[in-house]
Order: structure tokens, then sequence, then C-alpha cells
């Protein structure tokens, strides 16, 4: 247990940091509009100094967000946030672009989304309706970042993963959804995106990590990648 807690650890380090640069890139870029579905308890509005200038609209539940505000009240940030309270499992995302035009979200301009943490946990259904609603308010150039796992990992049963499975059933959030990598590149164009990078939890490790660091963590077992697309 001591190994999977260092792991995942790792892990998530590292997830957050592949995104932050990508995040960063698109900013430099001229990008001003980012929105992350499922924000929770994101900070990136705050952390980065990249997002001087850009709008963040953090979709979430009514109760998440008003817990994170009430945190984050008197913490200053680069960026301007908008939070648009999104009830996903009452409200329809075909709604969700009109809504964020409400919040003063440019349809004509650039956008950057984010699905950290979330596309694991979604039933092939719910991917279908948030790829739409995403390219739905993303023109041509858009950016969109993911997380997502390795159907081999979402099907295959070894006590570890067992586990796993278990821990996060436990809290309501079974896992559900995995791909096959080599198949995810024509997954997304079929919804509009271009695949333009598709790196592994162990690769991202040997990248930023020396390669034995990234070896003796185990990085490989978590069979979790990094993905970066663009709206074409």
């Amino acid at each position: 247990m001591r190994g999977y807690v260092r792991r995942f650890a790792v892990y998530m380090q590292l997830r957050t940091r592949v995104i932050d640069d990508d995040v960063a890139a698109f900013a430099a870029a001229g990008g001003r509009q980012l929105v992350l579905l499922g924000a929770g308890f994101d900070c990136r509005a705050w952390r980065l100094a990249a997002l001087a200038g850009v709008t963040v609209y953090e979709v979430d539940h009514p109760a998440t967000q008003a817990k994170k505000r009430s945190i984050m009240a008197a913490e200053r940030t680069p960026a301007r946030v908008v939070f648009v309270p999104w009830d996903f499992e009452h409200e329809q995302l075909s709604a969700l672009p009109e809504r964020l035009r409400r919040e003063g979200h440019d349809r004509g301009a650039a956008t950057m989304t984010i699905l950290e943490g979330v596309v694991m946990y979604l039933t092939e259904p719910a991917l279908d309706a948030t790829f739409a609603c995403i390219a739905s308010y993303s023109p041509a150039g858009s950016r969109l970042a993911m997380t997502y796992m390795d159907r081999e990992l979402i099907d295959r049963r070894s006590t570890g993963l067992a586990l796993q499975h278990a821990a996060v059933r436990i809290f309501g959030e079974p896992f559900r959804s995995g791909f096959d990598p080599a198949a995810l590149s024509g997954w997304l164009l079929a919804r509009g995106f271009r695949l333009d990078r598709d790196e592994s939890a162990a690769a991202s490790g040997v990248r930023l990590l020396h390669a034995d660091r990234a070896a003796s963590r185990g990085l490989r077992a978590t069979m979790t990648h990094f993905a970066l697309a663009t709206r074409v």
C-alpha cells in the first residue's frame, strides 16, 4: 500500500506539471479563455502567473464551488475567474455552451478545455455528450488537455487493481471508461479533434524526472496517459 501511495503522489504531480506546461503554452500563444470541466479544487487560476489576462471558466457542482470559493476568498489570482455552477447529474451538457456564452465566453475565440481526472469516471454516452459539448464551444485551433486510463487497466483484473476499483467505488465514483492508446487518435478525430500528443505517465516521468527515478517509482504500472488535442 505504501508503494501505491508513493506512486500515486508522483503521478499526480506529473499530471499537474504536464497540464500546467500546456496551459502556459496556450496562454503564451495568445489564448485568453480556459474552461475547466469538473474543476474541483484545481487552483491553476491562482497558481499560474502565465494566466494573467486569461478568463478561467470553472464548471462544477454548486456545493463544490461554494466550498472552494470560501477557501479561496482571500487569495489573489492573476486570472479572471468565472464560476459556472453546473450539476452534471441533472443538467444537459448540450445547454452548457449557451450558459458559458451568457457568462461572457466568446465562442469565436480560441479556448482551452481541461479534463483532468474526469474521463475515467464517465460512461460512453457521457463521454460522447462531453466531447460534443466541448466541440460546440471550441472554434478551430482550440486546445483540449485530458488524462485517461489505458483500456487494459479498466478491464484487467489483478489484486492491486481490484483494490483501486474498490477504493473509488466506496466514494461513489467507479472507473467506467478507458481508451486503447492506438485507437485514441481516430476516436478524437471522429469528434472533431486532432491528437497532437499522447504521453504515458511513464514517458512523462522519464522526460521530467531522471529515468531511473521514474522507473523506481513504478510509473509504468499506472497505465495512465496525458493527451493534448486541437479542434479541427
